[in-house]
């Protein structure tokens, strides 16, 4: 399973939503963005399933709401990624999102691949690149990480570089085998 993560108001949502119903086609795409799906901040959990046209094999997403991430702990040892989600137009959220990334990423539960989503980069109140890697502190950040980090900028709304992100949890997915040896029959 990849645990979709990040502060209440991160884009998460619509993300999922996106790529739900994608079209996976040869060239692996996300398509059909015109239309924008209606989102409610999420209370709890939503998990979907993704078939990803490797021989009809599907993945599992699951996106925690914001309001939980006191617990998202709780939900890191049944994963095979995670995908922390940061609103990079709301300047007021930056400096927690920075605080709930880093505790996620220290936590010794946490060894699988991470993707760094800077979500809505479409919006007018974008903050630059610099600005990001100032705040975050992203070079230390990555410095410091024992897991495989990755950063995408993408924007949920438009759909932008949201094919990459589908690429990465694909790549990253792994699926989950019943250990034989210790199987009781």
């Amino acid at each position: 399973m990849v645990l979709l993560i990040g502060p209440t108001g991160s884009g998460k949502t619509l993300i999922l939503k996106r790529l739900q119903a994608h079209n996976f086609s040869g060239k692996g795409g996300i398509e059909n963005l015109d239309d924008v799906p209606s989102t409610i901040p999420t209370v709890g959990t939503n998990i979907i399933n993704i078939i990803t046209g490797r021989r009809n094999s599907e993945l599992t997403v699951r996106e925690l709401g914001g309001s939980m991430a006191p617990i998202w702990n709780k939900y890191y040892k049944d994963t095979s990624a995670i995908i922390f989600v940061i609103d990079v137009s709301n300047r007021f959220q930056i400096a927690s999102a920075c605080i709930q990334l880093l505790t996620m990423m220290s936590s010794s539960e946490v060894n699988v691949p991470v993707a760094i989503v800077f979500n809505k980069i479409d919006m007018m109140t974008v903050m630059s690149s610099s600005e990001i890697e100032t705040v975050l502190r992203l070079d230390e950040v990555l410095e410091s990480a024992t897991q495989k980090v990755s950063i995408f900028s993408v924007s949920a709304k438009t759909g932008k570089n949201l094919n990459n992100l589908l690429k990465w949890i694909v790549e990253n997915y792994q699926i989950e085998r019943p250990n034989v040896e210790n199987m009781e029959i």
